[in-house]
């Protein structure tokens, strides 16, 4: 059996509503989300969570979600990649794709609808609605993430 990788998919929390010249890319989370954030990284903690590797979008909201995740959850690495802003799903696979085999815990943090629709991908799962500050866990037995495509993982569970 291929060793087991873990990949954490999180929408950013809740953000504030477009306003004036501040565009899409600098709307910061609102209190909602920071809160819900906080939650989901005390979950995180308690289970003894840690990351390899935080692939992060450029955008303030998701930048501001990986801050606090941060706060609590021990990692080993951050990047920020621009191609996770205004993503597709073959954005995304390619992002995983290309991760270091040696990673066994990737948290990818971005934006709808490219999240649903990768979680959909790789799980096989229809229909999956990510919501911000949604967490969806997947385990997938693959020696390296190039392996990784449709339907090769399981979903776990969703937070």
């Amino acid at each position: 059996m291929a060793p087991q990788k873990l990949l954490f998919i999180l929408r950013h929390g809740d953000a504030e509503p477009g306003i004036g010249h501040l565009g899409d890319l600098r709307r910061p989370l609102s209190e909602k989300g920071k809160i819900k954030i906080n939650q989901l990284s005390n979950i995180l903690k308690s289970r003894g969570v840690a990351f390899d590797l935080i692939l992060v979008s450029p955008s303030a909201r998701t930048s501001e979600t990986v801050e606090i995740i941060t706060k609590h959850i021990n990692y080993k690495k951050i990047s920020v990649e621009d191609e996770i802003y205004e993503a597709e799903t073959i954005d995304l696979m390619h992002l995983i794709n290309k991760t270091d085999k040696n990673v066994e815990n990737l948290l990818l943090v971005g934006h709808n609808p490219a999240l649903s629709s990768l979680v959909s991908f790789i799980t096989g799962v229809d229909s999956i609605n990510m919501l911000p500050g949604m967490l969806s866990i997947i385990e997938i037995q693959v020696e390296d993430w190039d392996q990784v495509g449709g339907e090769t993982g399981v979903l776990r569970e969703s937070l």
